[in-house]
């Protein structure tokens, strides 16, 4: 009641008139008269009942009739449940709004005998979130295929007389319930935080299209959207369940996945003509053995990135483990183009031979020569000698710092290791020979001239020194663009082959016409970064001084040093513009005081038409329509995997040398521990 129905209820009671005019008066033991005139004097009067601890208050009506008035009384009862307190208490203290669940609606699941459901399953199914919601358990008497029947779970104890019973109809294989009493004579029911029959059956139905969308979220992320959305909280193991059943529903079980395969091959080559996938399966056991895969329009794609493939290989997180070996392109604006994929049961010489094969076949047809990088994984040196014994191959920088580091576990402390690894960064990035051997001279110093020759002696330098290496490698020193698409598709990789393929498969397609999109928004002859990348290098080459030579050749100066350019030939004496294949500060010098465009002496790979052109190729979107009418019925069993000791591994392991140094606050000296586990002895001074 407010205070309009208030004198609403006085003119119906008391027969005013509209022309009838009266006021309200009440007494409260603070005041022995006070007026009720308004809403906020109604309020009060409920406030004051709740202070006096006043089960009714007398009202006085008082009607004006010229000079005179007369009064008559009513009274407001049940004060105290008609105050709302969060009308008076502060922020703090008011109970918050009521917060409505999508699990709201289940208790009205089961309603009434005679209900239909879709199926036996669906029944099953609303009838756990029926229990859940109205809190309480249930046992199942009798659970076939036609008949169910469930019971309190304190029908023994309690005597509880909650039953619902129901069958299939024959007719048309729906279920109806046939009794239902809803009626419980038990202790009671309360709805908790928490239920034992919010399983993951039930959390996979609610959390089904939002996994669909998004493969990588993870199990606490499950957890705590089940609880914000439905109000419930669940086990990490019930949401990694829950996720596992989603993953199931969408792609059958990881043993089905192999079988999926074949439909997947005959879906691809069908809808992308021009693409790569190969197949292959032991004929004896009709076992999975490995299979490779290419789309058409990555294949033309690559041709307008640059002419380097980062090839690496990253294990497989599912039930039958494998392993990911990746051939990842670059394109012009710094970012990785991803070209072929290739699961296989584990890193050797054979898959990297069949991976390499298949490669060569997609790439030979381009007449480019292409540069690998690679950490030099097991098997791969040997497969990629014989596929490709001409081309370029240069190892990962940071991978050779880890092995180098190795040399000296047990040797010096951390502070010689990281001096070492120091000098060796300057012998690897030796743009001459005659900068290699200085510092080369150096590191013999610091390491150890045996230990260093033997290092040496191991990798050829025309695969790792940026002096000796004859061709142009784009400035790439390390395998990072690899190490970029492993973690890009870190989320896949934990996901059945079938389930793995088609995911990375809808995540490069969607990948390749943003990137499109996004292209054509750009004004500049370059891709940005590159754009930026040459504008600073211009404003690094203001401070030069450029005397022409002969035809085509400069001599560069600042107030300390001296480069020769050749534009002609595109080489310069700091030897950047040969490394990177992008012209260096000294370069843009010389083609400025040619009175040239800048423009023309850079790599077509870095400008915005060839990065357009990249993208132009869209890879085709599959249908799974008609995948039950493929002619394609092959049965591929599985690979034999043993299991290994101890608890799966879901993350990299770090090599020796990856962990970066660190200073401890106590002992104050670089390492690899801090503050809290430090050991060092301290020579303190008293």
């Amino acid at each position: 009641m407010n205070y309009s129905d208030l004198i609403q209820s006085i003119r119906k009671r008391f027969k005013f008139s509209s022309n009838d005019s009266f006021h309200l008066e009440y007494s409260s033991p603070a005041c022995s008269s006070v007026y009720l005139d308004n809403e906020s004097d109604f309020k009060m009067l409920f406030c004051c009942a709740k202070i006096y601890h006043m089960d009714n208050v007398l009202v006085t009506v008082v009607k004006d009739v010229g000079k005179s008035c007369s009064s008559t009384s009513v009274v407001v009862d049940d004060c105290a449940e008609m105050i709302d307190e969060n009308d008076y208490l502060g922020d703090a203290f008011k109970d918050g709004p009521q917060k409505f669940f999508l699990s709201d609606e289940w208790g009205s699941y089961l309603s009434h005998a005679g209900q239909k459901f879709e199926s036996i399953a669906d029944f099953r199914d609303k009838l756990r979130k029926f229990a859940v919601q109205s809190g309480f358990h249930y046992v199942l008497s009798r659970n076939d295929s036609i008949y169910v029947n469930a019971v309190c779970a304190n029908r023994d104890v309690d005597h509880c007389g909650w039953e619902v019973l129901g069958s299939v109809a024959s007719i048309n294989q729906c279920f109806y319930i046939t009794r239902f009493n809803n009626v419980h004579t038990c202790r009671g029911m309360i709805r908790n935080r928490s239920h034992r029959q919010l399983g993951s059956k039930i959390v996979r139905t609610c959390i089904e299209s939002t996994v669909c969308l998004n493969l990588g979220l993870k199990p606490r992320e499950i957890m705590s959207n089940f609880k914000s959305t439905y109000g419930y909280e669940i086990s990490y193991k019930v949401a990694s369940r829950a996720k596992k059943r989603c993953v199931e529903k969408m792609y059958g079980s990881e043993c089905d996945s192999f079988s999926m395969l074949s439909w997947f091959r005959e879906a691809v080559l069908e809808t992308n003509p021009g693409s790569l996938v190969v197949l292959e399966v032991d004929e004896s056991t009709e076992r999975f053995k490995r299979v490779f895969v290419a789309y058409a329009g990555q294949i033309q794609g690559f041709k307008f990135s640059l002419p380097v493939l980062y090839v690496d290989g990253a294990f497989g997180k599912s039930k039958y483990k494998g392993q990911i070996l990746a051939a990842t392109g670059r394109n012009g604006n710094k970012g990785f183009f991803p070209l072929a994929l290739c699961f296989c049961d584990s890193e050797t010489e054979e898959n990297w031979l069949f991976f390499f094969k298949n490669l060569k076949a997609l790439l030979e047809p381009q007449g480019r020569i292409i540069t690998f990088i690679s950490d030099r994984g097991v098997g791969l040196l040997k497969a990629f000698d014989l596929i490709f014994p001409g081309n370029p191959h240069l190892y990962c920088y940071h991978h050779l710092r880890y092995n180098l580091s190795r040399k000296y576990k047990n040797k010096g402390g951390e502070i010689v290791v990281a001096d070492v690894l120091q000098k060796f960064f300057k012998v690897a990035y030796a743009s001459t020979e005659k900068s290699f051997y200085f510092h080369l001279k150096n590191l013999r110093d610091e390491g150890g001239a045996a230990t260093i020759d033997e290092f040496i002696r191991e990798i050829p330098l025309e695969h790792w020194c940026r002096a000796f290496f004859k061709g142009c490698r784009y400035g790439i020193m390390a395998n990072g663009i690899a190490e970029s698409f492993n973690n890009w598709i870190v989320a896949e990789r934990s996901l059945p082959p079938f389930a793995m393929l088609d995911q990375t498969r809808m995540k490069e397609m969607k990948m390749m016409s943003e990137r499109s999109v996004e292209s054509k928004s750009w004004t500049t002859k370059l891709t940005p970064k590159m754009e930026k990348r040459l504008k600073e290098q211009l404003d690094r080459s203001r401070v030069f001084r450029v005397i022409a030579s002969h035809e085509n050749v400069y001599e560069v100066r600042n107030d300390k040093y001296s480069y020769s350019v050749d534009i002609s030939t595109r080489t310069c004496s700091c030897v950047k513009w040969q490394i990177n294949c992008f012209p260096c500060a000294h370069a843009l010098a010389a083609i400025q005081g040619a009175r040239l465009d800048v423009y023309d002496f850079i790599d077509p790979y870095f400008t915005a038409e060839y990065y357009r052109m990249c993208y132009s190729f869209p890879i085709a979107p599959l249908s799974n329509v008609d995948a039950s009418c493929s002619s394609t019925e092959d049965f591929i069993l599985p690979p034999v995997t043993k299991r290994p000791a101890g608890r799966p591994k879901s993350k990299r392991i770090a090599s020796a040398g990856e962990k970066k140094l660190i200073r401890c606050g106590r002992c104050n000296k670089m390492g690899h521990h801090n503050k809290k586990s430090c050991t060092e002895p301290l020579n303190m001074l008293l």
